[in-house]
């Protein structure tokens, strides 16, 4: 019996979903924010750690959607009139973390 890819794929939606959309997409969205931050970044954040550091950890604990949406938050926040200083990421410590 011979099954072909879509009918693969379309049995198996749910796993493909969780356990290489999702990944792929978040490692994407990290590796986009490290190639900025080594080649474009002038490193001229007032807060520590910095706004794309801070983006980058969100991904990697919420996923991309909503990481970015932390990120953004922060970037909203970080103007010239903003006092800076220490605003750490938020953590979710019982979830498998990547490590880049």
């Amino acid at each position: 019996m011979k099954i072909s890819i879509r009918e693969l794929v379309r049995r198996n939606r749910r796993y493909l979903r969780r356990r290489v959309f999702r990944p792929f997409l978040r490692g994407v969205c990290i590796r986009m924010i490290a190639f900025y931050q080594r080649r474009l970044s002038h490193h001229t954040c007032l807060y520590t750690p910095t706004c794309s550091e801070y983006t980058k950890r969100c991904i990697n604990n919420y996923g991309a959607v909503i990481g970015i949406l932390l990120g953004a938050w922060r970037i909203l926040r970080c103007n010239p009139f903003s006092k800076g200083g220490i605003d750490p990421a938020p953590e979710v410590f019982w979830k498998k973390k990547w490590l880049i």
